[in-house]
């Protein structure tokens, strides 16, 4: 279970991570884009306006032109002005000339009716008259025949009367043309003069804006200061508290300026049928880790389960369970390692039981053989015998090497000595066999120093003893000298047996390590070089043990190996 929600809590924060990291940058690209877009709005409007611009310059020298050319035919004139208003009665209010008296000469219906003079022309008029190069363009004002609207004016060069020639724009298109693009696209646009008069526009007056006798606020600013300020984009709250975005750009042909504004409901539209998606993608990453939980929980709980049934076995000492795991991943060839630890433990227990019923056996064969009732009865033979004779300092001798052969015999055989006690019970051993055989065998020891406390096994050199007698010098037929050598060599501490014998025939020579040593006639089984070699080893390993060096009619020397340093080696 621990497992599981382990796993669905990093699913699960690696989804909403991911989702969330998504939906910010998501969020900041469509704010970026939103105010592209708006940008690319208005330069579209001010491309319209610099399109109009373009057209109404065309209609004033159209003009111009006609007027200058019949100048002496009024009709004509006034025929051509009321042509030239019709062609393009769908972007402007009414097309006329000045005169001097601010009469006029329209083109519309009522200009044609009513052309008296007006005072409100003399500005116009003047305008154009002070600046007979360019054209003029009026700040809004209210016509009695073309509304609201805007004035174009330009003075007739080269005219036998002062004139100036005139274009009313028809702003309610204008309005109109802003009114369908806020519409489609959720913004309100406007035309607003340097001044904070509104031209045209404003479709949504009375909410975020607010519009008096052409004069506008937003929020608590007025147009007049929002149009003075020096940056393009600015933020302002409504009166609701309603966090409003203003985009404004100068025009390029008129001294007007263009404003967005927008209160971000299209871009908070967008955003909330992006809360949707990123709230169904939540859900569905909730359900996906859920899934992936799941299935990463079994894929890895499974195997580690029956793992641990395994070892719950193992633990209780059952070393023979068996739990297959066939997968191809690291989960099997856990399995299969554990197997191969489980097989090598199971050798390792066979491989001790093997030794130490060895090393059990062996020990025993040194018991049996401390004590042996046909080495006895040859003892206390040779003691009545020298008794008979009258060689009683030789009884105490035989007696006194006697016990002490049999209280070193006694102690526990797995029990390890010093090497100065085995030397003394090999002295005591020959001393025993020089009485019974009647014979001299010379020992002498050559130790290094400090090798006299070094430790090895009870009844190490007796045996080898015993064999230097029984088969060098014939069962005590022959005499001669019998040496023990104990020196370092290298690794190794070696303690050295010598004889100078008959020797070993060659072909012997390997089986006295490997096989069990002959019963006497008498039944006697002596400890053989093969006991001595597999408890070597059985304690220490490789390649530690016994060697032999014999050449027939010259002697045998027996070698036991040990680790240079007591305590170290393989057992």
């Amino acid at each position: 279970m621990k497992l599981f929600l382990l796993c669905f809590a990093f699913v699960l924060s690696c989804v909403m991570l991911i989702s969330q990291l998504s939906y910010r940058y998501i969020q900041n690209e469509m704010t970026t884009n939103d105010v592209f877009y708006l940008q690319q709005i208005v330069d579209k409007v001010d491309q319209y306006l610099t399109l109009n611009f373009s057209s109404f310059q065309t209609i004033l020298f159209s003009l111009e032109t006609s007027v200058q050319a019949n100048m002496d035919n009024l009709e004509v004139i006034r025929n051509q002005v009321r042509q030239l208003y019709q062609m393009n009665s769908g972007y402007v209010s009414n097309i006329y000339l000045i005169k001097s008296d601010l009469s006029i000469i329209g083109g519309s219906t009522a200009t044609r009716i009513f052309d008296e003079a007006l005072t409100e022309r003399k500005p116009l008029f003047d305008a154009a008259d002070r600046n007979r190069l360019t054209t003029i363009v009026s700040e809004p004002y209210q016509s009695p025949y073309s509304g609201w609207t805007i004035t174009m004016v330009r003075y007739l060069n080269n005219a036998p009367v002062p004139m100036a020639v005139a274009v009313d724009l028809d702003l309610k298109a204008i309005e109109e043309a802003l009114f369908k693009i806020n519409k489609q696209e959720q913004m309100d646009l406007a035309l607003v003069t340097p001044s904070g008069q509104v031209i045209a526009g404003f479709s949504q007056s009375g909410g975020a804006v607010t519009v008096q006798d052409h004069t506008f606020a937003i929020g608590d600013m007025p147009g007049e200061q929002l149009v003075d300020t020096n940056v393009s984009r600015l933020q302002v709250r409504s009166h609701e508290g309603k966090q409003i975005a203003i985009l404004k750009q100068p025009t390029e042909k008129f001294n007007w300026f263009i404003l967005s504004v927008n209160d971000e409901s299209r871009l908070n539209a967008a955003l909330s049928r992006l809360e949707k998606y990123y709230m169904g993608l939540l859900l569905g990453g909730l359900v996906l880790s859920l899934l992936i939980s799941f299935i990463i929980a079994k894929y890895i709980r499974t195997p580690l389960y029956r793992l641990k049934t395994k070892m719950k076995r193992v633990e209780q000492g059952d070393l023979e369970t068996v739990i297959s795991l066939d997968r191809n991943d690291e989960f099997g060839d856990l399995s299969k390692a554990f197997d191969r630890m489980l097989e090598q433990i199971v050798e390792l227990i066979r491989r001790s039981d093997i030794q130490n019923e060895l090393r059990r056996k062996l020990e025993i064969q040194v018991l049996q053989s401390q004590i042996n009732p046909h080495f006895l009865y040859n003892t206390l033979g040779a003691i009545s015998h020298v008794s008979h004779l009258g060689q009683l300092d030789k009884v105490d001798t035989v007696i006194g090497s006697l016990i002490s052969l049999l209280e070193y015999g006694v102690a526990d055989a797995p029990k390890q000595v010093v090497l100065r006690d085995e030397l003394h019970n090999a002295e005591d051993y020959i001393a025993i066999q020089n009485i019974r055989y009647n014979r001299s065998f010379q020992f002498s020891t050559h130790v290094e120093e400090g090798l006299m406390d070094f430790p090895v096994f009870r009844m190490l050199l007796q045996p080898l003893v015993e064999n230097s007698i029984f088969h060098g010098y014939s069962g005590g037929q022959t005499e001669g000298p019998i040496s023990v050598h104990a020196f370092r060599d290298g690794p190794f501490t070696v303690i050295e047996v010598a004889d100078q014998g008959a020797g070993i025939p060659g072909d012997r020579i390997g089986q006295l390590l490997t096989s069990e040593p002959e019963e006497e006639a008498t039944g006697r089984k002596r400890i053989g070089m093969n006991n001595i070699h597999q408890r070597i080893r059985l304690h220490y390993g490789e390649p530690y043990g016994l060697q032999l060096i014999s050449t027939p009619g010259k002697g045998t020397r027996v070698r036991a190996l040990f680790p240079a340093t007591p305590g170290k080696g393989g057992a």
